[in-house]
């Protein structure tokens, strides 16, 4: 596999002091666009057009005309609407500064819409590296969390920041009360539910002291768990990303190190499953190089995340580093090899490398990068170049699948998609928004599956609601769009009694709801989906859901005594009226004990 450069080629070299940057579909039109923050300068919107050339949008799209010191971006859809809100984290190395906050309106007026002053989110002056948006009270709409640092001019240890969504695009600071009281001088942050108890975590990345890891207690709070998880790790941290580096279905982590005594290495930790992680650092053949820009994800196509490393200094640039990771035979343990060169990922030279965004730009089945370059803009000889990486390809098969929240928020961050490949591989893939050095990644999950696999399996999503939808057999080398779709119920089943059996799914879909007295597991690869419902099961009932893919079904149960210390078994067929073409979705099953 090797990446060109295309950057000049297709309008998107973009000079600046570049941060943070994202690789997102901003006006629905099924193109991947770009946000380029560069601090001191205007951050750029380029939307991507039919010819795969990038146009610049700010002043077509009303992008308000600040000059800051933007250092990373968050595209995530806050309303729920459909479309991407941004949020920019300022200030940075560069000083204290409130950050910005836009609302996506291209679908209405054609614009975006500064909301900074209004939302509850821009109203402290303080030094922001970055953030991640991230659902923390599984309310079905997306929250942030924001890193702080003291900056150059700066003093005082802040604490980082935590704002719930209200709803409305309205927030509140609850930090403090959420136990987020912890100063330091941090750098970027990660989400992720690393314990899988169905509450997402956040790691921050701190310059000279211990790393935060906040365990979300599930009440509201968090707690600060670093050194019993064996990630505290202290000094030199400017960042924290997870990522399922072994494919185990638990979030591993790497931890950049802004080191240049070579004393340090970057850092690599295995999860444990048990709520610990291990260093395996000097194993995984981590190196030290000065990181800056970050950010992970599978380049290569062969089912393992690699790792990014943007190197240089205010005053001197560097080669860039790319960690390609590799399995362990018979060991949950990865290592590495630097492929950097090899991949033509150093192609633009010496730079202060910063921003990595990931995701298919051209369409064709392959993970390209868009970097963002540039050092401070207080060093005007600092400016740099960015590089679109387009893929060339190569052997592996490939999956993507891009999700639709319902009863989770809309961007499903928080989700976990599992593959499950016909040679025996699984293969995890978590949305996220706000990752790396405040990257935002496409939102569309890129599945390589290696040379070897020929089909997948299975494929199960596991959402933040707790609903699993499970897929089989689903082809390769195409995108699957994915609506969380499945059923619960609420009652107290009796013989002759109600429930109500709540429906999820596609927005205006239809549901035909199905009984038996028996469960099964019978994978249907035609219908790409698992029968649970044994014998003959019997029609129990339709509805159609509403505009917010929601609707509730009285289901009698028999006034037969024989029900007695017996179980029915409930399933649902939901068809997307909207998009028949897509999938039918045979949901999970729920168990209606009769006492």
């Amino acid at each position: 596999m090797f990446f060109e450069n295309e950057a000049m080629a297709r309008g998107a070299e973009s000079p600046g002091y570049g941060r943070g940057t994202a690789m997102v579909d901003l006006d629905n039109d099924g193109r991947l666009d770009l946000i380029v923050t560069t601090a001191g300068m205007k951050d750029k919107f380029y939307r991507q057009e039919a010819d795969q050339t990038f146009t610049l949008m700010n002043d077509a799209w009303s992008i308000p005309p600040h000059i800051d010191e933007s250092w990373g971006v968050i595209a995530a859809d806050f309303d729920n609407d459909g479309d991407k809100d941004i949020y920019f984290s300022n200030g940075g190395f560069s000083g204290a500064e409130v950050n910005v906050m836009l609302r996506n309106d291209l679908n209405t007026s054609g614009k975006f819409v500064d909301i900074s002053a209004s939302s509850g989110t821009c109203s402290l002056v303080v030094s922001n590296f970055g953030g991640s948006a991230f659902d923390y009270d599984n309310d079905g709409d997306l929250d942030i969390f924001l890193s702080a640092a003291i900056g150059y001019t700066g003093t005082v240890r802040p604490p980082c920041e935590l704002y719930r969504n209200d709803g409305n695009m309205q927030f509140t600071n609850t930090a403090a009360a959420a136990g987020i009281i912890h100063q330091g001088d941090f750098r970027n942050c990660g989400v992720a539910d690393y314990d899988n108890d169905g509450y997402m975590d956040v790691i921050v990345g701190n310059m000279d002291q211990a790393n935060i890891l906040y365990h979300n207690n599930g009440d509201g709070t968090f707690s600060d768990q670093a050194l019993a998880a064996g990630v505290g790790n202290p000094y030199r941290s400017f960042g924290a990303t997870f990522e399922d580096f072994n494919n185990d279905g638990f979030a591993d982590l790497f931890i950049p190190k802004y080191e240049f005594t070579g004393a340090r290495t970057s850092g690599f930790f295995i999860n444990n499953k048990d709520g610990t992680f291990r260093d395996i650092s000097a194993f995984a053949q981590m190196s030290s190089q000065g990181d800056m820009g970050h950010n992970t994800g599978d380049i290569n196509a062969d089912g393992f995340p690699d790792i990014l490393i943007g190197t240089g200094h205010p005053y001197w640039a560097s080669k860039d580093l790319v960690k390609v990771m590799l399995p362990v035979r018979y060991h949950d343990s990865m290592s590495s090899r630097n492929a950097a060169e090899y991949l033509g990922l150093d192609a633009v030279g010496e730079s202060r490398s910063h921003g990595y965004a990931l995701g298919d730009v051209d369409n064709d089945g392959d993970v390209d990068i868009y970097n963002n370059n540039g050092g401070p803009s207080q060093i005007q000889g600092s400016w740099g170049y960015n590089a679109l990486y387009l893929s060339q390809g190569n052997a592996s098969n490939w999956i993507k699948i891009s999700l639709e929240g319902v009863l989770t928020n809309r961007d499903a961050i928080g989700a976990r998609v599992r593959v499950e490949t016909n040679n025996g591989r699984d293969i995890w893939r978590y949305p996220a928004a706000g990752k790396g050095f405040c990257n935002t990644d496409s939102p569309i999950l890129h599945f390589g599956l290696g040379k070897t696999a020929t089909h997948t399996n299975i494929t199960e999503v596991h959402w933040p609601s707790g609903l699993v939808q499970t897929y089989v057999n689903l082809q390769t080398r195409d995108q699957h769009d994915i609506i969380e779709t499945g059923i619960s119920f609420n009652g107290n089943p009796t013989v002759g009694g109600q429930v109500t059996i709540k429906a999820a799914g596609p927005r205006n879909g239809r549901v035909e709801l199905l009984s038996s007295s028996s469960l099964i597991y019978n994978p249907d690869p035609v219908g790409h989906t698992v029968r649970r419902l044994g014998g003959v099961p019997l029609y129990a009932g339709s509805t159609r859901l509403g505009a917010n893919g929601r609707a509730d079904i009285t289901f009698n149960i028999p006034n037969d005594p024989s029900l007695s210390g017996t179980s029915l078994f409930l399933q649902a067929v939901v068809t997307d009226v909207l998009h028949p073409s897509r999938l039918v979705v045979g949901t999970n099953a729920v168990e209606l004990a009769i006492p």
